[in-house]
């Protein structure tokens, strides 16, 4: 009877509000694209546990202990080009020199020591000392291969590297390659963005320091070792190609924090949007006098702001049907309306008189003429027992590809008329259900749904980023293998691929690989699709996936400009581009993720690792793409963590996903 009260309720104030014109203006539910987007919340209790916060960039930061030094010919008297360079070797442990270059077979080395002994090096070529191998670095087909030289035992000091070459380099501006040096050393550097206002005409800026990783625990940022960085340098590529160098101060006026302290910051004002790609040079001398040499690598986006939220006085709430309540926030927009991702908490009174959060409402909304359109299932106020004065918190809106925050607003307050608070009130919710969580399952027809009268469910199988058939179709009965092969993809743009994939079956579950995983949770967590007709005991599997990022995506950048191939750079994958889309995934789309990772098989005879190369940019343990700690899923299901099984086929052990026995059984317990 209460429920029925409700429904009439609701009905009449929305023929009243329909009669005097107050829902004149089409909502975003309205629009076709939106129709198979969710309203996605949950439970007020997830405010309080932060997880959906926008995350700290200083917290998010590349480690480093390694340098990427750039190569730049110049021609010597001779007519040959020439490159020299000091490499700074601060410990007397290994030292490996990697050469990057599409051109490095016409590349003569000569290493010389701080004593004075010179070494050549070059493919082929024995020397004293001296171990080559061949190794890759990068992500599934963006690889690039070169040789490493390594010494096991070098001096301490400054070595100097002298590269000559009878080939003229293509441009004179630009790196012809690059030289990877590592040293194994407790003295690294840190190295993160100012801040995600990642807008065009915006102040951004990088911070970075050096640390002792001896004191790092790995939870957090380290802390700043004073007294070790002596020159610090910022290079940044624009979009379109141009170089700009800023020097790096430690003075407290260049977002760095207080002078002196040991952290170095540089800004900028972007006047364009798009990719932009960035190196920290960082030189000093170690506690003990031994000179240090480090770099970081990071890629970020830069967005135009379209959208600002209005300051408000108040938000009155109208109801929308049986169930639902829309606000409606005020907006300046500039261009056309695209969708964007929102967040807000909404808050109400306990019995006890204190403000507590009732929801927090997200998904993906269209701005309209008079603003942004929030929709919020009233059943959220009946089941936390709230009443009056309520208000919204911590809204935000942000760019659907990047996940960008474009304009936020702390807090407004939200009038509820008293004769819906009521009626909602006066209805006894004592469970959540999938329509508070997700909004309401379209029921319109149309090619973007999944086919009603289609075969069977099935299982897909999606590969990774730039990526070719990964899965072994042996393995799996009912399958389906989803083909986007070697391409780069935001996980909004692979959600959507795979979601108009499996719109020729009635319903399907995953079985993913790489980023496949994280596309594959996106459309879960924004878009209806066959995932929600799927039946089974996993809905989504994966395997390799790095959710919280991998250090690789940057580097990757500067090698990308200089070989002229591969995928590109894809934002999603790196440690911020990560977390800021994970602060936007819930709880009960996350608990339908079961996942693995794996790593190099560890023996003590020998230095294990999956890929020599990319091993200098990750915290073991890893599987040479993805770290174990950045493929944990908080909330997801974690189905262990497997070593003897690497990224990809081509390294030292066999491609995790061709793990047969892991195989059968995420074919036994997959949805279809």
């Amino acid at each position: 009877m209460q429920k029925q009260r409700l429904a009439i309720l609701m009905a009449l104030l929305v023929a009243l509000f329909l009669v005097t014109g107050g829902l004149a203006t089409p909502s975003a539910a309205d629009e076709p694209e939106a129709v198979f987007s969710k309203q996605v919340a949950g439970p007020g209790s997830e405010v309080l546990d932060g997880r959906s916060q926008l995350p700290n960039p200083a917290e998010m930061g590349v480690r480093s202990r390694t340098a990427m030094i750039p190569v730049t010919f110049s021609q010597a008297a001779d007519g040959s080009w020439q490159w020299q360079d000091s490499l700074a070797v601060d410990s007397r442990s290994e030292m490996s020199v990697m050469v990057l270059s599409p051109d490095a077979a016409n590349w003569q080395l000569a290493l010389e020591s701080p004593t004075g002994q010179t070494m050549r090096l070059s493919q082929g070529r024995e020397q004293a000392g001296v171990v080559q191998r061949t190794g890759q670095i990068g992500l599934e087909q963006q690889s690039f291969s070169g040789d490493i030289y390594t010494v096991a035992r070098p001096e301490q000091g400054a070595w100097q590297m002298t590269v000559r070459t009878a080939v003229a380099p293509s441009t004179s501006n630009a790196p012809s390659g690059y030289l990877l040096l590592s040293n194994e050393s407790p003295y690294q550097i840190y190295a993160h963005l100012s801040s995600y206002n990642l807008w065009t005409n915006n102040q951004i800026g990088l911070v970075a320091y050096a640390y002792d990783a001896a004191q790092d625990s790995g939870a957090s940022a380290p802390t700043a070792a004073t007294n070790i960085i002596r020159h610090a340098q910022m290079r940044i590529i624009a979009p379109d190609g141009r170089t700009t160098r800023l020097i790096m101060f430690d003075d407290g006026r260049h977002g760095d924090g207080a002078a002196d302290d040991g952290v170095f910051g540089a800004l900028m004002t972007p006047r364009t949007a798009g990719q932009y790609t960035a190196q920290v040079t960082m030189r000093g001398q170690t506690p003990d006098g031994a000179p240090l040499l480090r770099t970081t690598e990071h890629i970020f986006p830069v967005v135009e702001q379209t959208i600002t939220l209005n300051e408000e006085s108040t938000v009155t709430a109208s109801p929308d049907g049986l169930n639902r309540l829309d606000i409606n926030l005020a907006a300046t927009t500039t261009g056309d309306a695209a969708p964007v991702q929102l967040y807000a908490e909404l808050w109400g009174t306990d019995a006890a008189g204190q403000m507590m959060p009732v929801t927090w409402v997200g998904g993906l909304v269209t701005p309209t003429a008079d603003g942004v359109p929030v929709s919020i299932d009233g059943r959220w106020l009946s089941l936390a027992n709230a009443s009056a004065p309520f208000e919204l918190r911590n809204v935000r809106l942000q760019d659907v590809e990047t996940h960008i925050p474009l304009t936020q607003l702390d807090s407004v307050p939200v009038n509820i008329p008293e004769t819906v608070s009521r009626g909602v009130a006066e209805t006894a919710v004592t469970e959540i259900s999938e329509e508070m969580l997700m909004g309401e399952r379209p029921t319109a027809v149309t090619a973007n749904q999944p086919a009603p009268n289609a075969p069977g469910g099935v299982l897909m199988l999606v590969h990774g980023y730039c990526s070719e058939g990964t899965w072994p179709t042996g393995d799996f009965t009912g399958d389906v293998t989803f083909q986007d092969y070697n391409q780069n993809r935001t996980h909004d743009q692979f959600a959507n691929l795979i979601r108009t994939f499996g719109n020729q079956f009635p319903s399907f579950g995953i079985v993913a690989h790489s980023q496949g995983g994280a596309a594959s949770l996106h459309l879960y967590t924004y878009y209806w699709s066959g995932l929600d007709y799927s039946s089974g005991s996993r809905l989504i599997q994966s395997v390799g996936t790095p959710y919280q990022g991998t250090a690789l995506a940057g580097n990757l950048a500067l090698l990308g400009d200089i070989f002229g191939v591969g995928c590109g750079t894809n934002w999603d994958l790196t440690y911020d581009g990560a977390a800021l889309w994970l602060s936007g995934i819930p709880s009960w789309a996350r608990s339908r993720v079961y996942y693995h990772t794996t790593s190099f098989k560890d023996v003590w005879w020998r230095y294990d690792y999956c890929n020599f190369a990319t091993d200098l940019f990750l915290s073991d343990p890893d599987d040479g793409v993805v770290e174990r700690w950045s493929g944990q899923l908080s909330g997801g299901n974690n189905l262990g963590h497997k070593t003897g099984w690497c990224h990809t086929s081509g390294m030292r052990d066999p491609a995790q996903t061709q793990d047969h026995g892991r195989n059968a059984n995420m074919n036994t317990y997959a949805n279809r």
